[in-house]
């Protein structure tokens, strides 16, 4: 006997019987299933003979534990978001994200815990702490360093990094971001994931090496870095999404700043920051110098992937030291493995346009003799080296939190997905509903059913012609036992014969 999934129906007015006799009457015309969620690739501006050059998954965590940085939550938590968004982002990149994670890799996640826990109680940031507003959130890097173990990477070959302004990080009695008494959370992080942290702000000789940037660097030929970063296979830049009162964006790129020794690039009269990167002396402009400094940063230590805290973000600057520094709320994880469209991605939501030659500043800065309200744009130099593009035309953005980018419109003529796929349900494990995505090429005629693990089938969610792009829909196990059950889709024609695809996926039901 089929399960019916009463609630999926009942709130649009509309029977299970009735919904599957209107959408396989294909005479009718082609019919939007009234529970998919109309295509969430923006093709942002595509014509259909173009091609992408990168994709960027993003979830929304409106309405969601995720959004209040809850873990783990069969409804949504942050634990699952970064799972289904970086599944969904391997299937769409062929399986490079899986491929940067496994037994024997070498992992480093760099954070963004600028300015010191000193900060935490400034009145700017009123409502919100400053895991929020100004540092990459525990409860995101416990979610990504988790999905890098799940994905084979043993705990001792993962390393947390950062350069920690708090000198008593990891003290007995330390209430500091992975001290002992730890008041932020990172602590328990680093014991529930069982791996390392390193401060990249130790200069010890046996721990540090000079690295090239290229013969193509702006203001840097080479760094003094941690040798761990030059150590690891792969490298992930987990930064909190906020404004940047010299760079104009903090992004996974400008995250780059902290991986080197604060000590080695301080200079005089400059407030105890990385002053070289800014400015050769005080007197030059840091809005044509920084820019470029993060350029150079890249090539000495390149992104292999960026996964962003855009859930709670900040504008009018990086720190509650910021005259105009404002917390607010983007409801955003975003990702993806060119660090230029990623970053990109956070420009559009930030308010700025990436493409432009130039960021608004959130106050004009001066060099003593001129004034500048704008500065270089940092995408736009990676972009003419080639590094990634910040090009949105040539971005493909994908997952459930594409409405997300609101000041982008999908046009007529956006491409279509490349290939039939039906991605990893989210979430999953999952008590009682699930979300299930999948992409059609074209308009096709296709199935999608629910069976038990014996091969039983429980539910036909869909028999009938379904229009191209991505869609999503909801199943609920309300009545069935825990376990794990299987969602095949099969596209072709309507008798079933010549099917041009065919996939299945397992999902979980715990109750």
């Amino acid at each position: 006997m089929k399960k019916q999934n009463a609630s999926a129906f009942r709130d649009r007015g509309v029977s299970r019987r009735d919904f599957i006799k209107t959408v396989s009457t294909a005479a009718a015309g082609l019919l939007v299933v009234p529970y998919l969620r109309p295509s969430g690739v923006l093709a942002y501006g595509h014509k259909r003979t173009s091609s992408y050059l990168a994709s960027v998954g993003i979830a929304d965590t409106t309405n969601t534990p995720a959004d209040s940085y809850i873990y783990d939550d069969a409804g949504g938590g942050v634990k699952q978001k970064v799972k289904y968004l970086l599944d969904l982002l391997d299937q769409n990149q062929s399986g490079k994200i899986s491929a940067l994670f496994g037994k024997g890799k070498k992992v480093a996640l760099k954070i963004n815990m600028t300015g010191g826990s000193g900060n935490a109680w400034n009145p700017k940031l009123g409502s919100y702490k400053i895991t929020e507003a100004m540092w990459t959130h525990p409860a995101v890097l416990q979610a990504v360093g988790q999905y890098v173990l799940d994905a084979g990477v043993n705990p001792s070959d993962l390393y947390i990094v950062d350069s920690f302004w708090d000198t008593n990080w990891q003290s007995a009695g330390s209430t500091a971001p992975f001290g002992s008494k730890d008041a932020f959370g990172y602590k328990d992080v680093w014991t529930a994931l069982g791996c390392n942290v390193i401060d990249l702000n130790d200069t010890t000789a046996a721990n540090i090496t000079t690295v090239p940037t290229g013969s193509g660097y702006f203001n840097f030929a080479s760094f003094t870095m941690n040798k761990i970063l030059q150590n690891v296979d792969v490298y992930v830049s987990i930064p909190k999404l906020k404004q940047h009162s010299a760079a104009g964006l903090t992004c996974s790129l400008k995250n780059q700043v902290g991986a080197v020794p604060q000590s080695l690039y301080t200079i005089q009269n400059d407030n105890n920051r990385r002053g070289a990167l800014h400015h050769p002396t005080n007197t030059a402009a840091e809005w044509n110098y920084l820019p470029e400094s993060v350029c150079d940063l890249n090539a000495a230590r390149p992104v292999h992937l960026a996964v962003v805290d855009g859930i709670k973000s900040a504008t009018g600057g990086e720190g509650a030291w910021c005259k105009n520094f404002a917390p607010c709320s983007k409801h955003a994880l975003f990702a993806g493995l060119d660090p230029v469209a990623t970053d990109s991605v956070g420009a559009k939501i930030m308010g700025l346009d990436p493409g432009a030659k130039s960021l608004p500043l959130p106050l004009p800065l001066t060099d003593g003799t001129s004034t500048s309200s704008i500065t270089d744009n940092y995408l736009y130099l990676l972009n003419g080296k080639g590094v990634g593009t910040n090009q949105l035309d040539e971005i493909q953005l994908i997952g459930d939190g594409t409405d997300l980018v609101t000041a982008i419109r999908q046009v007529s003529e956006a491409v279509s997905p490349s290939n039939f796929e039906l991605c990893a349900n989210f979430p999953n494990p999952f008590n009682p509903s699930t979300i299930i995505v999948f992409y059609l090429p074209r308009n096709e005629y296709i199935t999608v059913k629910i069976y038990d693990i014996t091969g039983r089938e429980i539910e036909t969610l869909i028999d009938g012609e379904v229009p191209a792009g991505e869609h999503r829909l909801q199943w609920s196990a309300e009545g069935l036992a825990s376990g794990v059950y299987l969602c095949r889709m099969a596209a072709g024609s309507r008798s079933g014969e010549g099917k041009t695809f065919s996939q299945t996926i397992k999902m979980l039901y715990e109750k």
